[in-house]
């Protein structure tokens, strides 16, 4: 429920689906370790080396600072370019002039 003066869909200064203004690089690395464990919190933890308490906590921190759910944050960091997941994205290595490196396992 909005409050006096706030319009609908706004919560602390962010509207629904907007780019996080202060998302951090471990947020990201965290929301990044989560996809490519797929959606196992425990996974991921290992793969960053956290608690899953810890993963819990950076993943609802990114979901109260947007406003979006978990599979939306992917989709939308995915399409704008910040969110990274090297299992996921193509290999372009081979291609003249791509910049994109490639990552071993």
């Amino acid at each position: 429920m909005a409050g006096r003066g706030e319009a609908a869909g706004v919560r602390d200064g962010y509207r629904r689906g907007e780019p996080l203004r202060t998302r951090t690089a471990r947020q990201v690395d965290v929301l990044a370790a989560f996809v490519a464990a797929g959606g196992s919190v425990s996974e991921a933890a290992v793969l960053v080396g956290v608690r899953p308490s810890t993963v819990k906590r950076h993943l609802a921190d990114l979901r109260a600072r947007s406003g979006l759910a978990t599979v939306e944050l992917v989709y939308a960091g995915r399409a704008a370019g910040w969110l990274l997941v090297p299992n996921l994205e193509p290999d372009r290595t081979d291609r003249p002039g791509g910049a994109v490196r490639k990552i071993l396992d």
